[in-house]
């Protein structure tokens, strides 16, 4: 795997190649590629744009396609490719998709975004944004600096945590927070799932296909579909440990086994396991515009018809809004409309400055 020098990315292909000083760089498109070879002396990570788009998920790549369509100068800043459609194993009845799964969709997406609408980015994370002069200056953990006329939030939402002894120390050696793609390694297995919602349904469902013995824990009532639950119910490897909490993952080097709590008796007791699937819900990542912007009491952002905020020139779409409908699809059209409102408020915002010149 190689790092693209002008994005960041990590990129698995060899179809775009560089040679300079004897050293062969890899790029995830020819726009890379091309900005590479026209800036190789002096590329800075730095910039001043119309818009930029904070997020690569549904929402921030349509937004991205709809800007590239429009000519903006458009800049996209985000920690990955995908965001939490990637983690989806199911995607049902996305326009054009009876079925399909999340990584087929990121895939897609990707070579939509990086080979027929291709947009300058890069890989990081922005830490906080700043109004200046009529414009907003964008900092990003890695100390680089933008300067944009106008922004979109689509930094979609996390996975929360449990916040729990072991949980951190045994991540990704038997615990996880996102749906394992191969769940085979767990095969003849015992994992415990926690949360009771669609998602903790479909990482179990997914488990007992690959034969493992589950239990699924869940601290309030089960809110997932019944039917589903009903399919669960009858196979004997599955069980339900409903009105319990989750205390404690313990293990030396891989998880071992968990610390479960019942909340009608307080009893507690442990089960013997090899995994820890956490899916408990999600929260908005608003931690860098939580002083610039009015959030719900969810921590997500409010926002207009047209995707605008209470800040001018700034807009949000996707999960991270307050917008009814935590769907890909529904994320994906929110994306095209903050592009559009942020085009049109750009529109307007020229006119000013034309007739404001006009008057000198």
């Amino acid at each position: 795997m190689n790092e693209d020098p002008v994005c960041g990315m990590n990129v698995a292909s060899k179809e775009y190649s560089s040679k300079y000083k004897n050293k062969i760089y890899y790029f995830c498109s020819q726009g890379c590629k091309d900005r590479f070879e026209t800036e190789i002396e002096q590329y800075d990570k730095t910039g001043e744009y119309d818009l930029i788009i904070i997020g690569a998920g549904p929402a921030g790549l349509t937004a991205a396609v709809y800007a590239s369509v429009t000519r903006l100068h458009t800049f996209l800043i985000s920690k990955d490719i995908g965001g939490q459609a990637i983690d989806s194993t199911k995607i049902k009845n996305y326009m054009g998709f009876d079925f399909i799964t999340g990584p087929e969709l990121v895939d897609k997406f990707k070579d939509q975004f990086l080979h027929r609408h291709y947009l300058e980015h890069v890989m990081d994370e922005v830490t906080s944004i700043n109004p200046k002069d009529g414009d907003y200056e964008i900092i990003t953990r890695n100390k680089n600096w933008y300067l944009a006329k106008a922004v979109i939030i689509a930094t979609g939402m996390k996975r929360r945590k449990l916040a729990i002894p072991g949980e951190q120390r045994l991540l990704r050696k038997g615990v996880s927070h996102s749906a394992l793609q191969d769940t085979s390694i767990f095969a003849g297995k015992h994992v415990i799932v926690v949360g009771g919602g669609n998602s903790g349904v479909q990482t179990a469902k997914s488990l007992l296909q690959s034969g493992s013995r589950v239990t699924l824990v869940e601290k309030a009532n089960i809110t997932a579909d019944p039917s589903e639950i009903e399919i669960l119910n009858r196979n004997p490897d599955f069980e339900i440990l409903d009105r319990h909490d989750l205390t404690e993952i313990y293990g030396v080097d891989k998880v071992e086994g968990v610390q479960v709590q019942s909340l009608n008796d307080t009893a507690k007791r442990k089960i013997a396991c090899s995994g820890v699937f956490i899916q408990v819900g999600l929260i908005p990542n608003t931690e860098f515009c939580i002083d610039l912007l009015e959030l719900n009491e969810k921590g997500e952002i409010k926002i207009k018809p047209d995707c605008s905020t209470r800040k001018e020139g700034i807009f949000a779409c996707g999960d991270v809004t307050e917008v009814f409908g935590k769907r890909i699809i529904i994320a994906s059209g929110e994306g095209a409309k903050a592009a559009l409102g942020a085009r049109k408020y750009l529109s307007a915002q020229k006119e000013v400055r034309k007739a404001t010149h006009d008057k000198r």
